[in-house]
């Protein structure tokens, strides 16, 4: 399959609604930043994970979130030691009745998401450690300026089919629609799969290397 590119794709668009009016071409943008945005909701690859760092702000139980963050997956901290600790996700409402004196401090053992900007610990910090999130991104958007992004090289069917719903939704096309909702679905399948059988290949890798290894002992 040729590389798909923001290029490709709009014309893409143009051609399968066989439709190169102004009035579409000028939606074609939003078209594709909303299927991008429906396939960050539906699929689960490992790609659009990744981790940041920052530290706890003594005597603040406020901790901003990096700034393309979707999801918060793990918040970690890291002891004098560099020993990553794994904060115990709850609600805001248990962390504020687990702590409810703001201004008593201590090494934190809980985190709640607060807002879409902030979450929030318990106890307060009582230092500045270093800490690591792991969260879902958000995908860079494709765009005349960003022309590729990790749809356009590893998932190409499920970006076409997901922007061609939405062309059909603004052109009131409820039989195209079918049939293209159905392929997107079929693209999220796929996708899904592909990352559950990527994570069991990680999680048995350890398993079949320790049975290799007691295979090795025992003929010795």
């Amino acid at each position: 399959m040729a590389t798909m590119t923001y290029s490709s794709l709009t014309q893409d668009l143009k051609d399968w609604m066989e439709n190169d009016g102004t009035e579409f071409s000028n939606e074609t943008d939003n078209f594709i930043g909303l299927a991008e945005q429906r396939i960050v909701r539906d699929v689960d690859p490992q790609a659009f994970v990744t981790s940041a760092y920052s530290s706890f702000n003594a005597n603040d139980r406020f901790i901003t979130k990096p700034t393309d963050a979707l999801i918060i997956k793990h918040v970690i901290y890291l002891d004098s030691d560099s020993k990553r600790h794994f904060l115990e996700k709850r609600t805001d409402e248990f962390i504020y009745d687990y702590w409810p004196t703001s201004s008593t401090t201590g090494t934190p053992k809980y985190w709640a998401n607060y807002k879409d900007t902030e979450i929030l610990v318990a106890p307060t910090p009582s230092a500045a450690l270093t800490i690591e999130m792991s969260y879902v991104q958000r995908l860079d958007t494709l765009s005349s300026s960003n022309t590729t992004n990790w749809l356009t090289i590893n998932a190409q069917e499920l970006l076409l089919f997901g922007a061609l719903m939405e062309a059909c939704t603004f052109s009131k096309n409820r039989e195209d629609l079918q049939i293209y909702s159905q392929r997107y679905q079929a693209a999220v399948q796929s996708v899904n799969n592909q990352a559950r059988r990527r994570r069991r290949d990680d999680y048995n890798a350890p398993m079949n290397l320790m049975g290799e290894n007691n295979i090795q002992q025992a003929t010795t």
